[in-house]
């Protein structure tokens, strides 16, 4: 090669190595992958998150709704109401017949039974919950309120045993009534009559007590 070509491809190749080392030296970092939350749950169980599906012409607010309205005014919760204070009143009768009513156990059960009477008064059967009741249960609903005042003024005026004798059998029949009632209209609508085999009756009486423990259990009780 001529000595000429040879120093002037020295001179251009010293020149591009010149500029190399001037020129500032750039690193490339990577972004980070951010992993969205649907990504994930499919990383963690394998699947993708499924949304629950919104039936069509239904918005997920007025689901939300429906599903508040659920819970109704709980008759079988009133009906364990007033079981309980009739429970609570019996006792207080005994302590009474041998303390005399301004015994402390006496006191605490009747205080105890009071609890039980504004639960179920401002909880279970308040008005909302009672406005869209069938009328047979609406009925029983408002005479269980009915009673629950009535008891309530009771031991508030207490005077001595006898009437802490008759609030406590007022109580029970209240309980007795309301129970009956309740359980022959249910039944009633479960096809029981007195005509029906007795096994069809106890597989009927059944699902009615399965359907009291669904109602107690979404009250919240």
């Amino acid at each position: 090669m001529r000595p000429e070509i040879v120093g002037i491809i020295v001179q251009e190749g010293g020149k591009v190595v010149s500029s190399l080392v001037k020129a500032p030296h750039r690193h490339t970092v990577s972004q980070p992958q951010v992993e969205t939350p649907e990504e994930a749950f499919e990383r963690i169980y394998g699947s993708k998150k499924v949304e629950p599906a919104v039936p069509s012409g239904e918005s997920p607010v007025r689901i939300e709704q429906k599903t508040e309205n659920i819970a109704t005014a709980c008759i079988p919760c009133a009906i364990g109401h007033y079981g309980t204070c009739s429970g609570l009143l019996n006792e207080a009768m005994r302590f009474a017949q041998k303390d005399g009513v301004s015994s402390g156990e006496v006191i605490d059960r009747m205080n105890m039974c009071l609890d039980e009477l504004n639960a179920m008064e401002r909880v279970d059967l308040r008005p909302e919950r009672i406005a869209d009741l069938p009328e047979w249960e609406n009925k029983l609903a408002n005479k269980a309120l009915n009673n629950s005042r009535y008891l309530r003024h009771g031991l508030e005026g207490l005077g001595n045993a006898g009437d802490l004798e008759k609030l406590a059998a007022r109580t029970q029949t209240t309980r007795n009534d309301i129970g009956r009632e309740w359980f022959k209209q249910k039944l009633g609508s479960k096809g029981i009559t007195e005509d029906k085999p007795e096994e069809m009756k106890v597989a009927a009486a059944q699902r009615v007590a399965e359907e009291v423990e669904k109602e107690v259990i979404s009250s919240g009780k």
